[in-house]
C-alpha cells in the first residue's frame, strides 16, 4: 500500500516541477504529503498508522468537494477526489485483513 502512495507521491512531485503546470503549488504539497505518509505508515506499519492514514484521506476527499465547485480547479479536485477516495478503500482494506 505504501508503495502505491508513494508513486502517487512522486507523480505529484513531477507535476509541481513542470513550469506550465496550473496547479504546481498544490501538487507540490500534495507531494509532499503523500510521500511523508508513505513513509511514516511504512515505517510504524501499526493498525493504528493506517487507520490514521485512512482518516487523512477521507479528509482529504471532504475538501475536495468543494474544490470541485469551481470550474478553474474542478478537473484537478475530480482527479484527487477519486485518487483520495481510491487511497482510504485500500487503507480500509489492510485493515479489514489484519495487516500490520
Amino acid at each position: 500500500m505504501e508503495g502505491v502512495r508513494a508513486l502517487v507521491g512522486a507523480v505529484h512531485l513531477v507535476l509541481a516541477a513542470r513550469a506550465a503546470s496550473a496547479h504546481r503549488g498544490l501538487h507540490g504539497v500534495l507531494a509532499a504529503r503523500q510521500l511523508g505518509q508513505a513513509a511514516l505508515v511504512d515505517r510504524t506499519g501499526t493498525a493504528d498508522a493506517h487507520t490514521a492514514s485512512a482518516v487523512v484521506d477521507a479528509l482529504h476527499a471532504a475538501t475536495m468537494v468543494p474544490l470541485a465547485l469551481l470550474p478553474s480547479h474542478r478537473r484537478f479536485a475530480l482527479g484527487q477526489l477519486v485518487t483520495a477516495l481510491a487511497l482510504f478503500v485500500a487503507e480500509v482494506g489492510t485493515l479489514g485483513r489484519g495487516r500490520r
